[in-house]
Parts: structure tokens; sequence; C-alpha cells
């Protein structure tokens, strides 16, 4: 029986949540830099071994539909917060961190700071520090990323999920 671990992707609109999703799940040759705002929620499938799946949920992040953040957060394993590298979206996301710190709880959330590529981006460490989580750094649209993303993800699920070598 196939058994699913949920992760969530949360942050901002326009932070590479939906490319890091296409990144991790599609052929990627077709990853875009131009923003599409993703409606509500997106998903996709990694498949680490013949008994376990991880789900990525993403939550749209625009405004109007962070009423659903709540819901999809609840039965993830792991939380991703992907967050634009400069400062004024790394200062947003603490603010989003903070709004959602009780539904957190007990919950593996990590940090990517993406954009690493554009001027005036703020290291990881950096980042790590205003939001007070472990932070990698990512250029959610270089297809040569996609290993670092699945290693980020399954060594963050490492204790909680037994991965076939």
């Amino acid at each position: 029986m196939t058994r699913y671990v949920k992760v969530a992707l949360m942050g901002s609109g326009y932070a590479g949540k939906s490319t890091l999703i296409k990144l991790l799940t599609d052929d990627t040759s077709n990853l875009d830099a131009n923003y599409k705002p993703t409606c509500g929620m997106d998903c996709g499938t990694i498949t680490l071994d013949k008994f376990t799946k991880i789900s990525l949920v993403e939550m749209g992040g625009q405004i109007h539909f962070e009423f659903m953040w709540a819901d999809l957060l609840r039965g993830s394993k792991m939380v991703v917060v992907v967050t634009e590298s400069n400062p004024k979206a790394v200062l947003k996301t603490r603010q989003i961190l903070q709004k959602y710190k009780k539904e957190l709880e007990g919950v593996q959330v990590i940090a990517i700071a993406n954009k690493q590529d554009l001027p005036g981006s703020m290291k990881p460490r950096s980042v790590e520090d205003l939001l007070g989580v472990p932070t990698y750094g990512m250029v959610a649209i270089d297809p040569k990323q996609q290993l670092h993303g699945y290693k980020l993800i399954v060594n963050g699920l490492r204790d909680m999920v037994q991965v076939a070598a």
C-alpha cells in the first residue's frame, strides 16, 4: 500500500512556489520565469520509493486566498516556506510565519530563499536569521537545482519517512 506524506508550500505571491513544484515534479524543460498566479492551490507528487509518495500542496500566495491556508496546512508533516530573497519579501514572510505560528507547531518547517540570482538578494544565512527556521538558497527556474530541491525535502522528512536507499 502506498503511503502519502503531505508537504505544504506557503509564502507570498511571486515567491516561486509553483515553479518549485514544477522543478521537483515535471519535465524541467518547461520551467518559466513568467509569473502566473496560483488560483487557490496547486499540487504535485514526488515518488520516493514503491511505498512512499510526497504530496506537495501549494497554497496560493495572494491575500484573497489566505483564508484557506490554515486548512491547507492541516495534516502537513513538513512546511516549506518559499520567499523571494529581497529584504521586503523576507520581512513579509516573517509576518506570515508569525501569523501561522499556532498551525506550524510540531511541524518541520524550512525556508527556501528563492531567486538568489537577482541583484540585492539576501544570503540564505541572513534570511534564516530573520525567519528563525533553517533556510536554503535556490534559483527554482534553474533545472540544475532539481537534485538540491529533492534533497532539501527528503532530508527534512528523514526522521518521519523511512526512505529506501
